[in-house]
């Protein structure tokens, strides 16, 4: 869609609904791993946004690109009831009940597409489809060739090409504890565990472009902070108060597909259901005092 579709339709929209408060922004995105941070991100966890940074826009010098300001910075940060809102999901507390809030209306939706015939279509792939490939590991032809691959590219076949069909190397795989841990659950529990909605909270990074380069994306995310990538923010953010609600699909490189789709978009509208529910709560006035 991109930012500027995203902003033309933000502004049709506060123009016909003149009294919005919160706009909402959800969907799917790509994650930027963050290993060994506090901010560790996995498929299927949901990202909220505290604020945006448009990491293509900017200048382009001779020997390097100068992004300009954040947005927070260049087109005014989120009003104070944003900020409230967001604050609360950075606590533990306020972060724990969103999670479990939005993991029990995504078992409502599986459970409804189940009794539809469509057992398969939200569930959650198992920990093993889970594959964060380390970055500079390109999803291209090795061997030998004449497709147009070479070290530091891939042919337009290879693009499309599962990376079963194409036998990327596992071994060049980013060994995780916490996915190992899932892992041996799910084998010892016949992959039947519960597992929780992970929330994480942070800075987006938006842009007109698909971040399909672990390189790149490790590069951009450690200059600004970001914890994922999409492509409407920033378009959306200029026009309505916003918070972006959107689940992490792929790592944003060029291993990634779509086996995840499906189950990232149930979590972020699981997600942005319960934090609606948690917004109304917090919009509604006090009730009166009895003595």
């Amino acid at each position: 869609m991109g930012k500027s579709s995203a902003a033309s339709a933000a502004a049709s929209l506060r123009s016909s609904f003149t009294g919005i408060k919160l706009a909402i922004l959800t969907g799917i995105c790509g994650g930027v791993p963050g290993i060994g941070t506090s901010n560790e991100v996995f498929l299927g966890d949901v990202v909220i946004s505290k604020s945006i940074m448009q990491y293509d826009l900017g200048r382009k010098y001779p020997n390097r690109f100068a992004p300009k300001d954040t947005v927070e910075d260049s087109l005014g940060r989120p009003n104070k009831e944003i900020r409230s809102l967001v604050a609360t999901f950075m606590t533990l507390h306020g972060r724990s009940g969103l999670q479990r809030r939005a993991s029990h209306v995504l078992g409502q939706i599986q459970q409804r597409a189940t009794d539809e015939g469509h057992q398969n279509l939200y569930r959650r792939p198992p920990a093993t489809e889970d594959r964060l490939f380390k970055p500079g590991y390109l999803h291209r032809h090795y061997g030998s060739h004449d497709c147009g691959c070479s070290e530091s590219d891939a042919c337009e076949i290879a693009l499309t090409t599962s990376c079963e069909v194409l036998q990327c190397d596992y071994s060049c795989l980013v060994p995780r504890s916490h996915l190992e841990t899932v892992t041996s659950r799910e084998q010892t529990q016949d992959g039947t565990v519960a597992r929780e909605i992970r929330v994480v909270v942070g800075r987006v990074g938006s842009g007109d472009t698909v971040v399909k380069a672990g390189l790149d994306r490790d590069r951009i995310a450690k200059q600004h902070d970001l914890i994922a990538f999409e492509m409407e923010g920033a378009g959306v953010w200029e026009e309505i108060p916003c918070i972006i609600v959107k689940a992490v699909c792929d790592y944003a490189d060029s291993h990634k597909n779509k086996e995840w789709q499906h189950f990232a978009a149930a979590t972020a509208a699981s997600t942005s259901k319960a934090l609606l529910e948690h917004y109304a709560h917090m919009d509604s006035p006090p009730a009166p005092h009895t003595w």
